[in-house]
């Protein structure tokens, strides 16, 4: 709380940048120190001091990549834009791959894995022809399609949902059967826990869902667009938010999340990274807004399920091509997610200061190149917006 005060502290108009930067070196933690020169430098009217103190903040972001685990990578250029100049390298234990998950059992109505898991099969639809996942090369932009999917976005399925005591099992269970019977008819997610910590496969994972809708995630290398083409959806049943603010997840959804996890994990060798939310991938093109879909935008419990805290990770959206957020979406997150649209921010202003140019015209040139990426792999299956 101290910090957040500090970070939050405006110099008189007559400090120069080194008070100003001294000041910065008593906040402990880089991103509240990074927030706190930012705003330093826009209170203060004197341009050369505003000159130095965004110089203060490009040696001070090295301090958040350090703590952050942040990995620099070659800035390419293309001719017809700017390209990032940083992907985040996952280093945040538990990072490893879980162990591996085998099939027990399968019959008609389900099937067993080894950790425990059942995943029931009533309302699985019938396999088609498998479609390959994509993703591409960030220096490149070539696409690298593969058999078995690159990552998992979590939702929510925005359901009703009534308190969750004995006296309601009939409701519950009603309830749970129209959402998977409404999952099923539109597509939406390859899996479904509900209530009572059932997990329903829906969507076979060789196939698409409707799940994620307009897109952006990145790792070292590699980013993803629309991540209906190369992520699966697992829906939790329930709201994002009860009137408390707070996702209503019940321990045995929880137990199962974390069971589903590991076995998708442990068959697709999915990176830890790449195992985010909705509010984390979802943008908007129409406005270049992220999180136009806010499921998960806070609460999701990243530890319980056995994987570390990617709220922590700026945006690829941001950083790589240059979209924004609304204050209604930062009311819609919590601090966890506030400390990686700060590090967003920084990211990219010190991009521009590292390129000698304007934020606005590197912004400019992010934004370009995912115009023209988006308009090239634009297609039906892709434009769905899931919840």
């Amino acid at each position: 709380m101290r910090e957040l005060e500090e970070s939050r502290w405006r110099p008189p108009r007559r400090f120069t940048a080194a008070i100003v930067d001294w000041r910065a070196e008593q906040i402990v933690e880089p991103v509240a120190r990074l927030r706190f020169l930012r705003r330093s430098a826009a209170y203060l009217s004197d341009q050369p001091v505003r000159r130095a103190l965004r110089s203060a903040q490009v040696r001070h972001f090295s301090a958040l990549v350090l703590a952050l685990g942040l990995l620099p990578i070659p800035t390419v250029s293309d001719g017809a834009g700017l390209k990032p100049t940083a992907i985040r390298r996952q280093t945040t234990a538990p990072g490893g791959l879980p162990q591996k998950v085998w099939q027990v059992e399968s019959t008609e109505a389900q099937e067993l894995y080894s950790n425990g898991l059942r995943i029931e099969k009533r309302y699985q639809l019938p396999r088609n022809e498998p479609v390959p996942f994509v993703r591409y090369r960030v220096a490149t932009e070539e696409t690298e399609p593969r058999s078995t999917p690159y990552g998992i976005v979590f939702h929510t399925t925005e359901s009703h949902a009534l308190p969750f005591e004995e006296t309601q099992n009939g409701a519950l269970r009603r309830i749970g059967a129209g959402v998977l019977q409404y999952v099923r008819q539109i597509r939406a997610y390859h899996f479904v826990i509900d209530r009572f910590g059932r997990v329903w496969r829906v969507v076979p994972e060789s196939e698409p869902a409707h799940h994620a809708g307009n897109s952006v995630w990145a790792e070292e290398q590699h980013f993803y667009l629309n991540l209906n083409a190369s992520f699966l959806g697992v829906s939790f049943e329930g709201p994002s938010r009860d009137e408390t603010g707070q996702t209503p997840v019940t321990a045995a959804q929880i137990h199962s999340g974390r069971l589903l996890t590991d076995l998708l994990r442990s068959r697709y060798q999915i990176a830890a990274r790449n195992c985010v939310t909705h509010a984390q991938v979802s943008v908007n093109p129409e406005n270049m807004g992220i999180g136009y879909h806010t499921d998960w935008a806070a609460n999701f419990p990243f530890e319980q399920i056995g994987l570390p805290d990617n709220y922590q990770l700026p945006p690829p959206a941001m950083t790589l091509f240059g979209f924004g957020y609304d204050t209604s979406f930062r009311e819609a997150t919590g601090e966890r997610l506030w400390r990686g649209l700060d590090a967003a921010d920084l990211e990219v202003q010190s991009a521009a200061v590292a390129h000698k140019t304007s934020l606005q015209a590197w912004r400019r040139g992010l934004v370009e190149r995912y115009r023209r990426l988006y308009n090239a792999v634009k297609q039906p299956d892709f434009s769905q917006e899931g919840n």
